[in-house]
């Protein structure tokens, strides 16, 4: 991959203030991207022009030298991009609230309604028509650009964007970086200290090795002595199935029981803590008013590193890699299956260790997953397939049927009612179904 030294990065999603406060954070802490065309875009143009005033003040107190631009148009700033990145939502708290509200209503015992079962049915049918046309845009304006993808449901965007697109794209999560610290703390070992290999699909790995990285001591058996010591409430799902099927799933009890049809059995439905977040979105906004208007300095955003740079999983972590032609394993990344997981089908798209190498985004081969996880997981990538298809079809034939393949669902006429009344509410944001 050849870059020039100066590349045009094109962020679309830029006015979400957790999402776009890190990623500018992280940017203007990345030594390759001194000097790079930096372009904001968002659809809400007071979003985006906060964000914009932001990235101002991080570029006069970094002194990076950055080209900035802001847009509402994304066709207009798209030419010449190098990467692109997206983390893109419609209306994400209320309509991902109003999913797994229909789920219960429906009788379905949904622990989350994010990624997995029918409200991530629901929630992929939005997302992919979003991706999809900004997918259309590359393929004009900047063909040769790598995508980088935040946009949930990360396994099925990506999907989508491989067989629907002719766009390189490369998916980053956080979730399987996050257990690593957690990991290690268990352990009363430092991160670095531990080689911490996980696979499968996004938001449904597992831990397929965890050595020392020093002397190569298997550390599988004491992680397991030490988790049996925690009190109940850590983790139960996951250790469950742990003690049932023999490795550890990342990404905590909430996404992994997405995919598991009696996880509310263990977790209940309780869902995801939309109230939090709204407190954390809250402080976060003014916060950024008072970066902008001056009233508090920016300088700390310079010195301590967001999530995803902490966790070595970030998109301008990823970029400068690229640009300084370097070799950098990676957590995690999502791609499509070449080869790294022998018993997935190659058409998939799964989460393994990455590796970029010679200007290139690559994973690492984990060989075979046990075989009854592989065929839990080869489960959701069937699920994976016909609802990316009924998104970009807009086939109810098809969503009917991962609904009815799918492992929260014990009921043909709810799937139906289900489906039509998600068909129904979300008809503004469907138009492959119109």
């Amino acid at each position: 991959m050849s870059l020039p030294g100066n590349p045009k990065l094109v962020v679309i999603g830029a006015g979400s203030v957790i999402f776009g406060v890190d990623l500018l954070s992280d940017l203007f802490q990345t030594p390759e991207l001194r000097g790079c065309r930096l372009t904001l875009v968002d659809v809400d143009a007071a979003k985006l022009e906060r964000m914009a005033g932001l990235a101002t003040r991080l570029n006069e107190a970094s002194g990076w030298g950055v080209s900035l631009e802001a847009s509402t148009d994304r066709a207009a700033v798209l030419d010449g991009a190098d990467f692109v990145v997206t983390a893109v939502e419609v209306r994400r708290d209320d309509l991902w609230k109003l999913d797994h509200e229909l789920c219960l209503k429906h009788g379905f015992p949904s622990v989350l309604s994010e990624n997995a079962g029918p409200g991530g049915l629901s929630h992929t049918l939005r997302s992919i028509p979003l991706v999809i046309d900004i997918c259309r845009d590359v393929e004009r304006l900047c063909p040769a650009a790598l995508l980088i993808n935040y946009t949930n449901p990360e396994g099925r965007v990506c999907l989508a964007i491989r067989r629907h697109t002719g766009v390189r794209a490369v998916g980053l999560c956080h979730g399987v970086a996050e257990t690593v610290p957690w990991a290690a703390v268990l352990l009363e070992r430092r991160p670095g200290e531990i080689e911490f290999l996980a696979s499968g699909v996004n938001h449904f790995t597992w831990v397929t090795s965890l050595r020392d990285r020093r002397s190569g001591e298997d550390l599988y058996p004491e992680f397991q002595r030490r988790l049996g010591q925690q009190q109940p409430e850590v983790r139960p799902l996951s250790r469950l199935l742990f003690e049932r099927f023999g490795l550890f799933p990342t990404t905590g009890d909430d996404h992994v029981g997405e995919f598991i049809g009696w996880a509310a059995e263990v977790i209940g439905t309780k869902g995801y803590d939309f109230d939090a977040i709204a407190v954390q979105r809250t402080r976060l906004s003014r916060q950024l008013e008072d970066w902008n208007a001056g009233a508090e300095a920016v300088e700390p955003l310079l010195s301590q590193p967001p999530r995803e740079r902490a966790l070595g999983i970030s998109a301008a972590g990823l970029v400068a890699d690229l640009v300084a032609g370097r070799s950098a394993p990676k957590h995690s990344l999502i791609l499509p299956n070449d080869g790294y997981i022998d018993n997935v089908g190659a058409g998939a798209v799964v989460e393994v260790p990455g590796i970029i190498e010679k200007g290139k985004v690559g994973g690492l081969r984990v060989g075979a997953l046990p075989g009854p996880i592989a065929s839990m997981v080869a489960r959701e990538v069937e699920i994976q397939e016909l609802v990316v298809d009924a998104a970009v079809s807009g086939s109810r034939e098809l969503a009917l049927q991962a609904l009815l393949i799918d492992p929260v669902v014990h009921s043909a006429r709810a799937a139906e009612a289900f489906l039509d009344e998600v068909l129904s509410v979300h008809r503004p944001y469907l138009p492959s179904f119109q």
